[in-house]
């Protein structure tokens, strides 16, 4: 078998699914909780389901979900003047690589291609809110493909750079 078609096959598709249907459903969940303050409860909500997901494959995965948290605060906080709604591309463009920049603090020590990690979070969460509805209407189908997208996109990635650890360093031993 080649190395390309072994490569395809080693793909994890069950981290790309538990991925998708832990981002989607914390999505959905922090909005029907807290629809006033979407999207920042839905946001939170997406990193706490994930933070299981990633449990087992990086290092105190709680951290996840309190920089996911930061991270959408962080993003909100800056939009309030711009888009007080805070929905639409650009918020989507802010609050993706505010929690993405807080979640690749935790991913930079231990993957190599870590920085795209913001890149792709900004990108794959502008498409999600910008397909969002707004805050006062809670039309289900607008709000399920608003976690869909960014989900499908960062779980992609995210299988992808989990593939490509930092190699570790070997501490020579001292010999008194």
């Amino acid at each position: 078998m080649s190395d390309q078609r072994r490569g395809i096959l080693t793909f994890d598709w069950a981290f790309v699914f538990a991925w998708l249907m832990a981002t989607t459903s914390g999505w959905l969940f922090g909005w029907l909780l807290l629809p006033k303050v979407a999207p920042v409860t839905p946001g939170v909500g997406a990193g706490i389901m994930q933070s299981v997901v990633l449990v087992g494959r990086i290092p105190k995965a709680w951290r996840w979900m309190l920089a996911t948290a930061i991270g959408w605060l962080a993003g909100r906080l800056i939009m309030i003047p711009i888009s007080p709604a805070g929905m639409g591309l650009l918020s989507g463009m802010v609050m993706g690589a505010t929690a993405g920049a807080a979640q690749w603090l935790l991913l930079r020590h231990r993957l190599q291609w870590a920085g795209w990690w913001i890149a792709i979070s900004t990108l794959a969460w502008a498409a999600g809110i910008s397909l969002a509805p707004p805050v006062n209407m809670a039309a289900l189908p607008p709000i399920v493909l608003s976690g869909i997208m960014p989900s499908v996109l960062t779980g992609i990635a995210l299988a992808l750079l989990l593939q490509t650890p930092k190699p570790t360093i070997e501490e020579p031993i001292e010999m008194d």
